[in-house]
Parts: C-alpha cells; sequence; structure tokens
C-alpha cells in the first residue's frame, strides 16, 4: 500500500546583512551615523552594531564629512535637521562634491517627511529618505536591498 503525506512549502528566509549562505558574500557594512542626538545615535550604532555591522558616529555635519574622509564608509546615515553651519543638506552636497566619497550610499534620517523635502533631499545627493523615527525593519530593508558593491 502507499502513504501519501504533503510536503510543506520551504520556509521564506529573509537574508539580511550578516546572514552566510553558500557562495554569497556575508552583506555586513561600514556604517556612518551622522546624528547630532546621542541617543538616537547611540541607538542606532548599537543596534546596527549588534548585526554585525562596523558602526562609527557623528555628531555634527563638519565632523560627519571629517569622519566620512577618515572611516570611507559605504553607507551614510545623517540626519537632515543639523545643528550649525552644516545640515544634512550640505553635508550630502560636500560627500558628492569630494571624488573620493561619491560612491557612499547616502541616507536622509529626517523628521521631514513631505514629497517636497524627499524632493530636496534627492536633489541635494541622498539615495534614499526615512522619517523619523526610523522603523528598524524599514532600515534593515533599506541595507538589505543595496547591491553587493557600494
Amino acid at each position: 500500500f502507499t502513504i501519501r503525506l504533503p510536503v510543506p512549502p520551504p520556509p521564506s528566509i529573509r537574508i539580511r546583512p550578516g546572514m552566510a549562505l553558500s557562495a554569497v558574500h556575508e552583506r555586513k557594512w561600514r556604517i556612518l551615523i551622522i546624528e547630532d542626538n546621542l541617543d538616537t545615535a547611540e541607538t542606532a550604532s548599537q543596534l546596527l552594531s549588534g548585526e554585525g555591522h562596523e558602526v562609527r558616529g557623528a555628531y555634527s555635519g563638519l565632523d560627519g564629512v571629517e569622519a566620512a574622509r577618515l572611516f570611507r564608509p559605504q553607507v551614510i546615515l545623517c540626519d537632515i535637521g543639523l545643528p550649525g553651519s552644516m545640515d544634512g543638506y550640505a553635508v550630502a552636497a560636500a560627500l558628492r562634491k569630494d571624488p573620493a566619497l561619491r560612491g557612499e550610499y547616502l541616507v536622509a534620517l529626517t523628521g521631514y517627511g513631505q514629497k517636497a523635502d524627499r524632493d530636496r533631499a534627492r536633489a541635494a545627493g541622498f539615495d534614499k529618505h526615512l522619517v523619523k523615527p526610523v522603523d528598524l525593519a524599514a532600515l534593515q530593508r533599506t541595507l538589505d536591498q543595496l547591491p553587493m558593491v557600494v
């Protein structure tokens, strides 16, 4: 006699940075967080470090541009509303003008979420625009979607 049992479909696996798959590169990024709110910067740094990323922080626009030159991140998460002489738009413009820093994937983290704000961020050189408070899952999806070579 024959017994037929249903075979469940394979579980869906969500590939995250840091997950090793055979013949697939591990996706761990060098990430610079430019954020003037110390609590926000530290929390994001801890969460991303916990995912296996190498993370550094800067707390002003000027410090962020200098940190980018020294650290050479692949991904930069930058607040728009930075105090002082360089807000996030000025940081993006400075990074995009520097030939050594043009290739970084630049993500705006901001409380400004209107279409005009998104358009302004894109014009300044940001690749992605996330509205605060940033959902960790949305940030993770952004990192998951990055090309292997950034």
